[in-house]
């Protein structure tokens, strides 16, 4: 019996001494975001790692960023995301500290009368918490796997959040160049307004309108380069960009929309059985209907130690014999934590049914933006855009044939700029709408990639004066 004591002594004592993984769960957390999407993502701990990916960040940079690129940057370089990544190390300590036993209690006393001196020895071991092991290491690895899970949903959070970020950057800056055309258009008519005014072909309210026109276009423009300059920190903030390396430039405009929407039904399934978080809450649950089950095993076990004693009467007496220590269970039975055990139960049966009620309503929500966003597209695409382009041709030619001025024609640009701006708004919410609903559907790819990049179609410059005006 001794020596089996001092085996599994010994095999406790070198499973301590086991070397521990640098990156617990990572490997883990890697397939499961592999499997929505083809981004790698990386864990920095040391300064060497950290340099690295810096040199990448960097060497990514140095060409315009695309969405690809942006998305490879964040998932190495955000700094909220790498604090995510402790959680799990963190949860694996708690894993290996759960699979430990209790170390013995040594006690020692001493007696004085007035015929000598007695001495007493007890060594207990605490075996309550030996059988109590494997439970509390299988809630810690349940524990464990759902951090893993919730790891991999904010990594999949954070994709599109650098998906929405990028869109919205381009169509800012898309915005903002528009704005400028539309100012240059106000500048021409404002100085074109100027010499007529000079020249007595116009009063005086003719030259306000125009000037007012101009000035209106610049406040627009202004507007329009401070909305691009905070979607840019937006964005920069999302890659986890410092301050000198905030001067990348922008591909080429998101392209329209080519894909088919999926069936909303399909993507309401996919969604509740796709999402980690769902799957996070799944495993919530599981644990702790087994934490409330071991609390009611053993709630009228609250101490047991087993060991051996040795003591030295004052007489020169030895005695020697085993030892136990039990608890009585006289008043705690683990009452209250096991009422709060089942109501934490509830409370995860109940926290998953609303997780899958927002679920499907984010299924929903981002599925008719799309749809909608799509359908906008597509008329200002197969309408609206042809119909500003067949005025400003016909308008052009009554200017030619000296039957409409120069102020008609600059009003059909605008016009046209001003469609141009709203067909570039309902491309940024088609993207921002597919952006969520794939977030709302697991974080997968729904229809053609968003990374390919290819300039949106832009009117025309404004035209040249004409002699007879």
């Amino acid at each position: 019996m001794f020596t089996k004591v001092i085996y599994i002594a010994l095999l406790f004592l070198l499973a301590g001494c086991a070397p521990l993984p640098a990156k617990p769960g990572f490997s883990d957390v890697q397939s499961l975001v592999g499997a929505r999407m083809s981004e790698p993502i990386a864990w920095r701990q040391s300064d060497s790692e950290r340099i690295a990916h810096q040199a990448q960040v960097t060497e990514q940079l140095k060409s315009p960023l695309t969405l690809a690129a942006a998305l490879r940057i964040a998932l190495i370089n955000n700094p909220r995301l790498q604090a995510s990544f402790e959680k799990l190390g963190m949860d694996f300590g708690d894993l290996i500290q759960a699979g430990l036993p209790p170390n013995p209690s040594l006690g020692i006393s001493l007696r004085s009368s007035s015929v000598g001196v007695g001495r007493e020895f007890s060594l207990v071991q605490d075996v309550l918490s030996l059988l109590t092991l494997a439970p509390r290491k299988r809630l810690a690895t349940s524990l464990f796997e759902q951090t893993k899970l919730e790891t991999a949903e904010q990594v999949l959070q954070l994709a599109t959040e650098v998906k929405k970020a990028y869109f919205v950057a381009h169509a800012q800056r898309d915005a903002f160049e528009l704005a400028q055309s539309a100012t240059g258009i106000g500048a021409a008519a404002a100085e074109l307004a100027e010499r007529q005014y000079q020249a007595g072909n116009i009063g005086k309210r003719e030259l306000a309108l125009q000037q007012e026109f101009h000035a209106r276009a610049v406040l627009e423009s202004a507007k329009k380069q401070l909305a691009a300059a905070e979607s840019r920190e937006q964005l920069s903030q999302a890659l986890g960009l410092s301050s000198g390396q905030r001067t990348w430039q922008l591909a080429a405009s998101t392209p329209p929309p080519s894909d088919e929407i999926p069936e909303l039904s399909v993507l309401e399934a996919k969604a509740l059985a796709e999402r980690y978080d769902v799957a996070a809450a799944k495993k919530r649950i599981e644990r702790s209907a087994d934490a409330l089950g071991i609390a009611n095993r053993f709630r009228y076990l609250s101490v047991l130690g087993l060991g051996v004693s040795y003591s030295r009467e004052t007489d020169g007496e030895r005695v020697r014999g085993p030892q136990v220590e039990l608890g009585l269970p006289l008043w705690d039975r683990g009452q209250g934590n096991r009422l709060r055990m089942e109501s934490e139960l509830r409370a995860s049966e109940r926290n998953l049914e609303a997780r899958a009620l927002d679920t499907i309503g984010d299924v929903r929500n981002a599925h008719a933006r799309w749809s909608n966003a799509r359908q906008a597209i597509q008329h200002y695409r197969n309408t609206l855009l042809p119909l500003h382009e067949r005025i400003v041709a016909e308008t052009l030619k009554f200017y030619n044939g000296m039957l409409l001025g120069v102020y008609d024609l600059l009003l059909a640009r605008q016009n046209q700029f001003n469609a141009q701006g709203d067909y570039i708004e309902a491309i940024k919410s088609y993207w921002l709408a597919k952006a969520d609903l794939e977030r709302a559907t697991g974080g997968g790819t729904l229809g053609a990639p968003t990374h390919v990049d290819e300039p949106a179609p832009k009117p025309e410059p404004p035209p040249a004066e004409h002699q007879h005006h």
